[in-house]
């Protein structure tokens, strides 16, 4: 039986047991959706030991080479240490909306899967109506699940800090996209 370390413990998993159906059943993390290989929402990166060939067939040339793989089609041999992968896109949910101003709200939501970002990154966020706008990340908790963003509204054409000031609500979903 393979050993597999996942977010600082070691899991073991039964003969023909793919990653996936393996981890979820001795209740760890993993985000998954589609169970398929479609939707890769359970990506993850290979940190020590060589991903199974099998867990790589519905990835890019560049995802393979940087040693991701989907944990749903993965059939695990040997022993691996894995990680979520950090990302440049992420969807995300409002967590907070707070009044710092008449003219400033502080933007907190919270995201699923980690989010390759920094205090001070340029973050494009675009809300379910298609409202869409680039903010500085004013803070990130450690493990990347929270970004904060300060949202001014501003007079006179930005549809999106102006939805921020006057529509928006915890619960609501955005899209999160890293600006280079």
């Amino acid at each position: 039986m393979p050993a597999i370390e996942f977010q600082g413990q070691c899991f073991q998993l039964d003969d023909n047991e793919n990653l996936l159906d393996g981890l979820l059943k001795q209740k760890a993390s993993v985000p998954f959706s589609c169970r398929a290989g479609v939707c890769h929402s359970c990506l993850l990166q290979v940190t020590e030991g060589k991903p199974p060939a099998d867990s790589q067939q519905f990835l890019t040339e560049k995802q393979t080479a940087k040693g991701f793989m989907l944990a749903c089609q993965a059939h695990v041999i040997e022993d691996i240490t894995v990680r979520l992968p950090l990302r440049d896109e992420v969807p995300g949910i409002i967590t907070g909306l707070t009044q710092l101003s008449p003219t400033e709200i502080r933007l907190t939501m919270s995201t699923r899967l980690p989010f390759s970002i920094s205090k001070g990154d340029q973050v494009y966020l675009v809300n379910h109506e298609g409202f869409e706008g680039h903010y500085p990340v004013a803070d990130v908790s450690d493990d990347l699940l929270i970004i904060e963003c300060l949202i001014e509204r501003k007079a006179g054409g930005d549809p999106f800090s102006a939805w921020v000031h006057s529509d928006a609500q915890t619960g609501l979903r955005l899209m999160l996209i890293k600006q280079n």
